[in-house]
């Protein structure tokens, strides 16, 4: 089993989707390479969203970053990197 996404949830987590009765929300930022126009944004959001768990998708275009705000219970960082991959970009190596 990857650690990074662990695919049966302990009952005993307190983000079990069981044992919440609110949305359980996170922010990252992955940095981009390769992204500096409109089109790019609309090649890259609509394949973010698509992922289960996914709530919002922003993208810096100055800054060259992908801001998600996703449900960690539904999906996890490596998913958002490889559906990022799949849409024909490279995330970077640092955010800043």
């Amino acid at each position: 089993m990857d650690p990074a996404r662990p695919t049966d949830p302990n009952p005993a987590d307190p983000f079990f989707p069981e044992r919440t009765g609110y949305e359980v929300l996170e922010t990252i930022e992955i940095a981009t390479e390769g992204e500096d126009c409109d089109e790019c944004v609309r090649k890259l959001r609509p394949v973010l969203t698509k992922i289960p768990g996914v709530q919002d998708v922003k993208v810096d275009l100055k800054r060259e970053l992908v801001i998600v705000t996703f449900d960690p219970r539904k999906t996890h960082p490596p998913d958002l990197h490889d559906a990022i991959l799949k849409s024909g970009y490279k995330p970077g190596p640092v955010a800043d």
